[in-house]
């Protein structure tokens, strides 16, 4: 618009000026009485005249052209919107790019998982297990996968799972019931869907001798195996607290091949040994699968005043939940 304007001025100025040359011309030229009458007419029409073509000049122009594209780096028409690089977007489209992530975070998908059974007394060794079970998924939101809660309808994959942090819950779905239903923390990724699986073998935590006396969880209890582990190691020298947990609750460790609970430890403190075990046993209270119960605990690491990230296990009456705790 402030081109069109000074276009104009200029054509008016251009006009004016014609106009009293051409009086001074005529002026000169005539030399009489007539001639001095047309030029002073000419005079008074020269503003009319200079009038009439701003006139035409302003109605025969065109609406000005649409503003070029922003196409310089970091130009942006609409703040609060887009980065880098410019450019528009339709009205309210909004963070393209988030809406794709959150539309993906949203949906479920197929997750394909392997067993594998612990042969050894720490429950940290393991094997493949190839006999039937039956798989199901807690989600971060609490979502069953799969929904039917009838456990996988294919052999070895899981659908319906979120993509995150995922409690998934295995038994064995065979007659010999070799392995004891099992919890386990994996956080599946969406762009990798796959789950190893450890469960428990059933031979393992029934037989396991606790303060020189044979030990099997007792039904209608939750049981809840640590395995504290540095650099590929067991880690000796944890402590397990358990003041949040029921009346009756004991913490076994590892100790010289076999386990000791912390009830029976007098004058020293209970903690790990090489293997970096700890069995929380006989936890009443849970509730059955699907439903999880929350423990939360805290543990300490002898020689040392670092302060740890509390441990948040997942719970279920009649089960066994593993879980890995690493150390820096």
């Amino acid at each position: 618009m402030v081109v069109v304007g000074f276009a104009v001025a200029v054509a008016v100025v251009v006009v004016v000026v014609v106009a009293v040359a051409v009086v001074v011309v005529v002026a000169v030229v005539g030399r009489s009485r007539s001639g001095d009458v047309k030029c002073t007419a000419m005079l008074w029409r020269a503003p009319g005249l200079a009038l009439c073509l701003c006139t035409v000049s302003c109605a025969s122009k065109e609406d000005p052209p649409s503003a070029p594209d922003c196409m310089e780096a970091g130009c942006n028409p609409r703040p609060g919107g887009g980065t880098g690089g410019g450019g528009t977007r339709p009205p309210d489209s909004g963070d393209l790019d988030a809406s794709a992530d959150d539309a993906s975070d949203a949906g479920t998908i197929a997750v394909t998982y392997a067993v594998r059974q612990t042969v050894d007394s720490w429950f940290y060794t393991t094997a493949s297990y190839t006999n039937a079970v039956t798989a199901r998924a807690v989600g971060p939101s609490g979502q069953l996968a799969p929904a039917d809660d009838a456990g996988s309808p294919l052999p070895y994959t899981l659908e319906d799972v979120a993509p995150g942090p995922n409690w998934f819950f295995v038994e064995d779905a065979t007659n010999t019931r070799r392995l004891m239903a099992t919890l386990q923390l994996v956080d599946v990724d969406a762009r990798a869907p796959h789950a190893n699986v450890r469960a428990i073998a059933t031979d393992g935590i029934s037989n396991l001798v606790i303060d020189q006396v044979l030990w099997a969880p007792p039904a209608g209890t939750a049981t809840l195996v640590l395995n504290f582990r540095k650099g590929g190691r067991g880690v000796a020298g944890v402590t397990v607290k358990r003041d949040a947990l029921p009346a009756g609750t004991t913490v076994a460790y590892d100790s010289s091949g076999m386990y000791v609970s912390d009830s029976m430890v007098i004058g020293t403190n209970p903690a790990t040994d090489v293997q970096g075990t700890a069995i929380v046993r006989e936890i009443a209270g849970a509730q059955p699968f699907p439903a999880l119960t929350l423990a939360t605990l805290r543990y300490t690491l002898a020689n040392s005043t670092a302060s740890f990230p509390a441990i948040e296990a997942r719970l279920a009456r009649d089960a066994v939940t593993w879980m890995q705790i690493d150390l820096p």
